[in-house]
């Protein structure tokens, strides 16, 4: 009995509401007969007093599909028709539209750049090669975590004895100087072995490639490959570029093929020129010994698995592999394992690092996308309050509630779907931020960041999803509304407002999240640019010089640098001068070197190891780095003194328990060294590290056939020492370029590049993000406030100041604003702790963001609160 009461219930409920909607439905269309009869007599005509008299009841010009669904037209036709609605809905709310498109779009953008640069790194590591993923590194590792790279020996070992993976090739990265005497250019390229282009299934844009049995015996192939934009550019993409002769390191080499479009090599980020058979080696680097010395490490291996093979059995072959040419080959091979690794954990290049923070910038974007997302649906929210009228008319005119939610569904799609578009194309601006990055300076460095089909449907997928998440809540709001109410409530009849309320909160902790994240990068920017690397680049002059190709000796590689110091030194406007072979914060960092120290006895296995640097006299005097103890090196022409070293603070606290330095023995490969020095501490890899050992040997003691000119000058105007610096170097040498020419201040910023790619963006998002929080509460409240003229002309009238009709308004607001701020505050701070571990808690930061925020929305609430202040209370009395 108590079912069959229910039952009769909910029907009387039914046939009472369906009578009622009869009733609405037949009074809507008296009014709009009569209002029609209005216009008629007003002059206009018959069409237009039709189309006026249904918009005043509610804009039910915009129900003709109703009627369509009614007579049960095609779904096809109410879809078009909804379609149509929006786009007249869209056309009369332009400002609104463009907030809402245009921060979409930004959003939407931001993320599918950052998915491109992610996807490029994890799935494109090599362009222009198809299945590129699949490819994995064979990379033999030291006992201390090092990756020292293969010899040409182990190559052709590893190569019989781990069937598991197929064609293993071998590439090593070498400058060439390229061009007749007088005209060379510098350029990069690799010694490939010949299975090189075969193993990546490569097809050359012309002529052929380098065949395996032209990389089997010493200089016997004088062949070489080019890229396709060096072809472009130097041959003008003539055909006839295959046959000719290409000078090269003062070797005739003769162009077989060229590569394809996209290829560049095979050591992400790095764009090569040309590839030459490994076995060239000999003839092209002086006489080089890479190709018979296990010891010399400078090659990189890579290979593929060959199908049902696992990586976990690769890389027990590689470790059985390393294991026994450690035994059969000790002074070259002991101590040195192996790892099988993906191409984004290679461990040179800044892939490894990149990947790390492109993943948190990601999930930032993402966290931004959705504060977004929240302020869009605000807005759309509180715009539905003023549409309530009309759909009720919709209903009470015979539409159904899922048609309501289709309506309001259809025109926040077609706004996402607007963002999307837009946001696709900024992608497609914002791909080519890595293309054309200030990067390229010692080596040549292109991301081949683009938009494909995939990271398209990304961005298409996400305004997808924006479009539902914003919808939800008017939709739901919208189709829930009882059209006598909406017909018969007065437009000042305050409005329940909690999902507004609701949605402005989260869209507040969103906003804090992200602001908090986007300042601590700002302040890791900031931080890392200002501190001190403890040396002077200010006023200095770098560039470098290679004498690979031209057979030196370490006696003709000591006296060019000797002769080449003399002239720079006797120029005007230099204080000092010296030479280096590595650069501090240079953005492939500086090698260590294990060495013993007498007076200190290893307790752990393996070795010591510190940064290592050669240099000239004169060093610490350009750096400005002072010499605690002792002296700086002999000259370099003095053959009486003994070899030398000098190290630094950190490696005497290290190594020798802070104790005496001076006279103490190095021992390296190289030979024994004497302690002549000990000099400060300074920054070696990067800002923020933490004191690291260095070691210094002179550069007569273990001279270099590759190094960077330090020059340091009188005036501070260090680009005017350039065409000088030329000029002595073409007088000693007319065929050796010098290249890589910039100002110390000019490195540093390239160090920084990887960090100031989230600070710009945050830079821009930051205060845009801010600036979209602040409309999302301003537009709540003012909707808000706009509803309740009547309330506060009442209030007014009964003596209320308008001082606390503000004060109360926003009271109300700000409650809800702060717990979702405070809510974002902890999370920011759960964040901030596994991102910067190291860092502390950053006090300016996680209080100078909430005041900022706070203080903004506080504003966005105050300006609609008081307008709403100063109306006259007896006219908002007699408001209907």
């Amino acid at each position: 009995m108590k079912s069959l009461r229910r039952f009769l219930s909910r029907l009387g409920y039914f046939v009472t509401r369906r009578r009622d909607d009869q009733r609405l439905r037949e009074e809507i269309e008296e009014h709009i007969a009569l209002q029609t009869e209005e216009n008629l007599r007003a002059g206009l005509s018959p069409v237009e007093a039709r189309r006026q008299s249904m918009l005043k009841f509610g804009g039910v010009e915009a129900t003709k599909q109703d009627y369509r669904a009614e007579r049960g037209l095609p779904l096809i036709e109410n879809l078009l028709g909804d379609l149509r609605n929006a786009g007249r809905t869209i056309r009369h709310m332009p400002g609104l539209a463009a907030v809402i498109v245009v921060s979409l779009a930004i959003g939407i953008g931001v993320n599918t750049t950052i998915l491109s640069w992610i996807q490029t790194i994890l799935y494109k590591p090599l362009p222009g090669v198809s299945g590129a993923a699949n490819f994995l590194l064979v990379e033999p590792r030291s006992e201390t975590g090092g990756y020292p790279g293969a010899s040409w020996l182990e190559y052709r070992d590893l190569q019989a004895q781990m069937p598991t993976l197929r064609d293993i090739m071998a590439s090593q990265m070498v400058p060439f100087n390229v061009g007749e005497k007088g005209q060379t250019e510098r350029t990069h390229g690799q010694l490939v072995s010949g299975n090189y282009f075969s193993a990546l299934g490569l097809k050359p844009a012309i002529g052929r490639f380098i065949q395996p049995e032209e990389a089997e015996r010493p200089g016997t192939e004088p062949v070489i490959v080019i890229s396709y934009d060096y072809w472009q550019t130097r041959f003008r993409g003539a055909p006839e570029a295959v046959g000719q002769r290409l000078r090269v390191n003062d070797r005739d080499l003769i162009v077989i093929g060229v590569a394809p479009r996209e290829f560049q090599g095979t050591m992400l980020p790095l764009k090569f020129e040309l590839w030459v058979p490994a076995t060239m080696a000999p003839a092209l680097l002086g006489g080089t010994r890479d190709l018979e010395d296990r010891s010399s490490r400078a090659f990189s291996l890579i290979g593929m698995l060959r199908p049902g093979a696992t990586r976990q059995e690769a890389q027990a072959q590689f470790s059985t592999a390393m294991a026994q040419l450690a035994r059969d080959y000790p002074e070259a091979s002991a101590g040195i394992g192996g790892e099988i690794l993906a191409f984004w954990k290679a461990p040179r290049g800044p892939q490894r690092m990149l990947i790390g923070g492109l993943a948190i910038l990601q999930a930032v974007m993402l966290l931004l996308l959705l504060a977004v997302c929240g302020n869009a649906a605000n807005l759309m929210l509180a715009r539905g309050s003023t549409r309530q009228r009309e759909m009720a008319v919709r209903v009470a005119l015979g539409a159904g509630r899922w048609h309501i939610v289709s309506l309001v569904l259809t025109e926040n799609m077609l706004l996402a779907l607007l963002g999307a578009g837009l946001g696709g194309a900024m992608a497609v601006w914002g791909t080519t931020a890595l293309r054309v990055a200030p990067m390229i300076g010692a080596f040549p460095i292109l991301f081949q960041t683009k938009v494909d089909q995939f990271t398209l449907a990304f961005a298409i997928l996400l305004g997808v999803a924006c479009g539902l998440i914003f919808s939800a809540a008017p939709a739901l709001h919208l189709a829930r509304l009882d059209p006598q109410d909406g017909l018969r409530s007065s437009s000042n009849t305050p409005p329940r407002s909690r999902a507004r309320k609701v949605l402005m909160g989260v869209e507040v902790g969103l906003a804090m999240v992200v602001l908090i994240a986007a300042a601590l990068f700002l302040e890791s920017f900031r931080t890392a640019r200002q501190m001190d690397p403890r040396f002077r680049p200010e006023g200095v002059l770098l560039a470098a010089y290679d004498l690979s190709g031209r057979n030196p000796n370490e006696s003709s590689e000591r006296e060019f640098a000797s002769r080449l110091l003399e002239r720079l030194r006797s120029l005007p406007d230099v204080e000092a001068a010296a030479i280096a072979t590595n650069v501090p914060l240079d953005l492939h960092g500086i090698p260590t070197r294990a060495f013993t120290v007498q007076g200190h006895v290893r307790t752990e296995a393996g070795q010591d190891r510190a940064i290592s640097n050669t240099v000239t006299p004169g060093y610490f005097k350009v750096m400005a780095i002072p010499l605690l103890e002792g002296t700086d090196f002999a000259e370099m022409r003095d053959k009486a003194a003994p070899a030398q070293a000098i190290v630094n603070e950190e490696f005497v606290r290290r190594y020798l328990n802070g104790a005496d330095a001076m006279g103490r023995r190095i021992q390296t490969r190289a030979g024994s060294f004497a302690i002549i020095g000990v000099a400060r501490n300074s920054v070696y890899d990067a800002f923020g590290e933490p004191a690291q050992p260095a070691v210094y040997f002179s550069y007569r003691d273990v001279p270099w056939d590759q190094g960077e000119i330090h020059l340091r000058t009188r005036s501070g105007n260090e680009t005017a020492l350039t065409s000088e610096a030329r000029a002595v170097l073409r007088d000693l040498d007319p065929m050796l370029p010098l290249y890589d020419v910039r100002t110390f201040s000019q490195h540093i910023d390239r160090n920084l590049y990887l960090r100031r790619i989230p600070a710009r963006i945050f830079v821009v998002l930051g205060p845009l993000l801010l600036g979209l929080a602040a409309i999302g509460i301003y537009a709540v409240v003012s909707y808000a406030v706009a509803r309740r003229t009547r309330e506060i002309g009442v209030r007014l009238a009964f003596g209320a100041t308008s001082g606390r009709v503000v004060l109360q308004i926003i009271r109300e607001n700000l409650g809800v604003i702060t717990q979702g701020a405070a809510i974002g505050w902890l999370l920011a701070l759960v964040i901030s702790v596994h991102a910067f571990p190291t860092g502390g808690l950053n006090l300016p930061v996680f209080l100078g963001v909430p005041a900022i925020l706070l203080g903004v929305a506080t504003l966005a609430c105050w300006i609609p609160a008081r307008r709403a202040s100063r109306i006259d209370p007896m006219a908002a009395l007699r408001h209907e």
